[in-house]
């Protein structure tokens, strides 16, 4: 014959049993460990002798641009055209008067 049990009495196994159930869960979660948070990252690991030889290379490339151009300027006259310039006289008091 079976024997029917009061509420409170199946309440309290049924909480038992999933606490069992929840504790051996955390059990499992920590034995294996957590989850990634994120997906590992493959990159390219930087050269910091590549990159300062670039930079060294650069700058010379810069070096070299700016002495001809120090050459052009000392060596070779210039004619200065500025477009766009309002082409009027302007009034011969205008520069310089003071008053």
């Amino acid at each position: 014959m079976t024997t029917i049990r009061p509420p409170s009495v199946r309440a309290d196994r049924l909480i038992r049993l999933a606490f069992l159930a929840f504790l051996g869960l955390t059990c499992v979660k920590v034995w294996v460990g957590p989850p990634p948070l994120e997906t590992p990252v493959y990159g390219q690991i930087p050269d910091a002798a590549a990159q300062r030889k670039q930079a060294i290379d650069e700058a010379k490339l810069t070096n070299q641009l700016l002495a001809d151009i120090k050459r052009i300027l000392e060596t070779q006259s210039l004619n200065v055209r500025i477009q766009g310039a309002d082409n009027k006289s302007s009034p011969p008091n205008a520069a310089g008067s003071g008053s």
